[in-house]
């Protein structure tokens, strides 16, 4: 019984001091505002004589402090977008758990909070599917995007959080499909310029979502002499994997094995080089393979270690691509295993030249990509 009440109590108290620190920052205005106008300078010269540079310079602190304050609690911290598409007849990941915890944090961390949900068909004839799934992904980034696009328009300086739970195929289609979006100043979470942020959910005790991604053209700068030193820590590069490509394949299989799946990388070769179809249902066989293993530890659950990753993706694919120009005019094709927010951020940076290849254990394909 001393348990319950010990809890009680101190829930009692966070709420007391969270109902009061509204009081707090409304009395300290009160008070810089008393300042600023003059009262308390009285008050001050009745006890201290005539001491104007003083009194001046009280005066000026405090109407810096008032100003400082009214712009703080006027400060827009943005809207969360929540999207979620869940695959028909997929297993349990699809629940409504995900999308009311995303909610919840995006309503914890912004102003409002804008939920999308499109099933995406997993079953059907090849062609009917690829046709159903590419408009429920359409019809998601328009919404996302017409919600986006009125809010630059309403202020551009409003911070933007992406929570996205997809299929990897999907979410880094979606990814592709927001290349085109013009970001026009939007900010992500916590106030960092010309970002729009994407939460990944955590795994870690009494966390839910951090920010992982932030949306920028600096996922493309190349890596300094340390990050690259880290970089390589988190995820290996291997050039010349051991794979037995068809000579007369029509593509590349770029292996990103981010989270752990210890088969990934073996089933992904092994389906590249037997041949298999895409997301989008277009079948071939690879002839070469690029691939970037993480290993079997998930990614530090950092912003700068999940925008590294990315970055060093980005730039070991420009520079194999660069040192095969035998390999120039063939298709690419993504096999990946990662968190949804580095398939998106992916998809933004490769999602016009590249096909991700879907998963097969639900969806009866032949090639991996979880």
């Amino acid at each position: 019984m001393r348990l319950p009440r010990a809890r009680n109590g101190t829930g009692r108290a966070r709420e007391v001091l969270k109902g009061t620190s509204g009081w707090t920052v409304a009395a300290l205005a009160g008070v810089a505002a008393a300042v600023a106008a003059g009262t308390l300078p009285d008050v001050i010269k009745s006890w201290l004589g005539e001491q104007r540079p003083f009194l001046t310079v009280l005066c000026v602190v405090a109407a810096g402090v008032f100003a400082g304050i009214n712009l703080w609690q006027q400060r827009s911290r943005g809207v969360g977008i929540v999207v979620a598409l869940p695959r028909e007849e997929w297993r349990e990941p699809w629940n409504a758990q995900w999308t009311v915890a995303a909610a919840d944090h995006a309503r914890r961390g912004h102003d409002s909070c804008f939920t999308v949900r499109r099933a995406v068909p997993s079953s059907g004839s090849g062609a009917e599917r690829n046709a159903t799934r590419e408009d429920a992904l359409g019809v998601a980034y328009e919404l996302m995007s017409a919600r986006l696009t009125e809010l630059s328009a309403a202020d551009p300086s409003t911070p933007v959080s992406l929570y996205v739970n997809a299929a990897l195929p999907d979410a880094f289609e979606l990814g592709a499909k927001f290349k085109s979006h013009v970001q026009r100043e939007l900010r992500g979470m916590h106030d960092i310029p010309e970002r729009v942020t994407l939460p990944q959910r955590s795994e870690r005790p009494h966390t839910d979502f951090f920010p992982a991604v932030r949306i920028s053209g600096r996922l493309k700068d190349p890596l300094s002499t340390a990050e690259a030193v880290r970089a390589a820590k988190l995820a290996e590069v291997v050039e010349e994997p051991q794979f037995e490509g068809d000579p007369e394949g029509r593509a590349v299989a770029v292996v990103v094995h981010l989270s752990d799946n210890p088969l990934m990388v073996a089933q992904a070769l092994r389906a590249a080089g037997a041949g298999c179809a895409d997301a989008r249902g277009e079948w071939a066989r690879c002839r070469a393979a690029l691939v970037i293993d993480g290993g079997p530890a998930n990614l530090p659950e950092t912003t700068a270690d999940f925008e590294l990753v990315v970055r060093h993706v980005y730039a070991s694919w420009r520079a194999w691509n660069r040192a095969r120009p035998q390999y120039a005019d063939l298709t690419h094709r993504l096999f990946i295993a990662a968190p949804a927010s580095v398939a998106f951020a992916l998809g933004w940076l490769f999602g016009h030249t590249m096909r991700v290849v879907e998963h097969p254990h639900e969806t009866g394909e032949t090639c991996t990509s979880s």
